[in-house]
């Protein structure tokens, strides 16, 4: 939980003020990803711009590789000196995958973080039974477990225990009496008091705690006897997505000999990626993915249509 921790906090925060004031985790993964896709839209349109920019000064860059083939430093000053009187980054195009990367991690605790907590709740509550109907969500049994059909609708004992950090969780250090709940049930220990005077807890991994902590679950399990947590629908839907998006903004690019091939490979290579995570993780972080990356499709739809796509000399060539 170190780096990104503050942000990644921010954004757990955020999310929990939304939730607490529409109560219902689909419409508050709704509202924040529409908000952060407002607020990076700016970066978006610039990066169109830059593209259809490079698309006009293409034919002037390849008259520069010719006459500089055999000196590769000269070639990276004029080019260099060019792009910049001509007003063109060439970052330009990779300013999206700066701003969405970071983002895409941070959402991604923030939603594991919120199911831990989630988890915690169910143990404590007075009602687990009535607390897990409130997180199903479609066919998905638990918004906080993954959508698949492998994955069990309650978290089990050696997956609990085996979360790191979990004493740090902002949920726990506000939460003393819960904490008490966790230790008369054999779940958690006092482990000590710091330099403040506040008792430090720990969460034991034992076969004794193990034991507790099944023993909690288990009137779920009951209820739930049989059943996986959902289909593989939302992994699969966004990757599907978000491979659609990736499609649509390269098709409104200009592509040279050296993007291309790299481009490619990120269209295929991030949808993949994007099932994994949506498969190992919760499905509330599936569901916002999805979200996102139909916010994308909308987005390079409009943006095709605004900057159209210039054709770069080299693929003019091959037509």
């Amino acid at each position: 939980m170190q780096g990104d921790f503050f942000l990644t906090t921010w954004f757990l925060e955020a999310m929990k003020w939304v939730y607490s004031n529409v109560n219902s985790v689909f419409l508050t993964i709704l509202i924040c990803t529409l908000v952060l896709k407002i607020i990076t839209l700016f970066s978006d349109v610039k990066t169109r711009k830059s593209s259809a920019k490079m698309a006009l000064i293409q034919p002037e860059l390849q008259r520069l590789q010719k006459k500089y083939a055999n000196n590769p430093q000269k070639l990276q000053q004029a080019q260099t000196k060019f792009m910049k009187e001509s007003g063109v980054s060439m970052w330009g195009s990779c300013l999206p995958m700066l701003i969405t990367m970071p983002l895409f991690f941070c959402f991604l605790a923030a939603f594991r973080f919120w199911g831990y907590e989630e988890t915690i709740r169910l143990l404590v509550d007075d009602n687990p039974v009535q607390l897990l109907e409130s997180f199903k969500f479609l066919w998905i049994n638990n918004i906080w477990q993954p959508d698949s059909g492998i994955a069990p609708v309650v978290m089990s004992a050696e997956q609990f225990f085996q979360i790191p950090n979990l004493e740090r969780l902002l949920f726990l250090q506000d939460n003393p009496e819960v904490w008490q709940k966790l230790v008369d049930m054999g779940i958690a220990a006092v482990s000590g008091v710091n330099e403040a005077g506040e008792t430090i807890y720990t969460f034991l991994n034992t076969e004794a705690s193990h034991a507790a902590y099944t023993a909690a679950v288990q009137p779920l399990l009951d209820v739930y006897a049989g059943y996986t947590n959902g289909w593989f629908i939302m992994p699969l839907l966004a990757g599907a997505t978000n491979f659609l998006s990736s499609w649509l903004l390269q098709r409104g690019q200009t592509q040279n000999a050296q993007t291309a091939g790299a481009n490619k490979l990120m269209m295929w290579l991030f949808p993949i990626m994007s099932v994994w995570f949506c498969i190992s993780y919760n499905a509330a972080f599936a569901i916002y993915w999805t979200i996102s990356s139909i916010c994308m499709i909308i987005t390079n739809l409009i943006l095709n249509k605004k900057y159209p796509r210039a054709v770069a000399p080299e693929e003019a060539e091959n037509k």
